[in-house]
């Protein structure tokens, strides 16, 4: 039963990611590719952040949690799951317009990281502005460990937008 629940999520996280084609904003060149590192050992995920919102903060709502959750992804989204740690603006979870920032955490069996969309608001107003998509993913059956998480926050018309990918080869031992 695990194991279709877990084939579910994965589905039903996976399915509706928004590539950069169905993003309206223009990224800056300098900004196109993401600067932070792509090598992550094997006990270790990379979850990187990007805002590509032109005009908007975003707060990233990021929770991760290696423990093993009974519901996915409704036990994830709780306030001791919130990391806001090493994130953004002071440690605030606050991303500026056209920034990223990225962490690093210990990886198991269990490991759960998702967003719970991100709530964006105007970067000069602090005027809330929309949310972004839930997005989550687990190591199994991903293969998170040793891998670069990323998730991605944009405007997308009169709303906002938010995507996943899991990108990187698994590090060898020794690598």
């Amino acid at each position: 039963m695990r194991s279709r629940i877990k084939l579910g999520i994965y589905l039903a996280g996976a399915l509706p990611f928004v590539t950069y084609a169905s993003c309206s904003t223009n990224v800056p060149a300098d900004f196109a590719e993401p600067s932070s590192p792509t090598v992550v050992s094997t006990d270790e995920v990379l979850v990187r952040f990007r805002n590509l919102a032109p005009v908007d903060a975003v707060d990233v709502e990021f929770y991760a949690t290696n423990e093993p959750l009974e519901t996915v992804p409704d036990d994830l989204f709780h306030e001791e799951h919130l990391v806001t740690a090493s994130i953004g603006i002071a440690g605030t979870g606050i991303i500026q317009p056209f920034h990223e920032d990225a962490v690093t955490f210990p990886c198991t069996i269990d490991l759960t990281v998702g967003t719970a969309g991100g709530r964006f608001a105007h970067n000069e107003t602090g005027e809330a502005a929309g949310v972004g998509t839930i997005r989550w993913a687990q190591e199994e059956p991903l293969g998170l460990c040793g891998r670069v998480v990323s998730f991605e926050f944009f405007a997308q018309g009169e709303g906002f937008g938010t995507t996943l990918t899991v990108s990187g080869s698994v590090a060898q031992s020794g690598d």
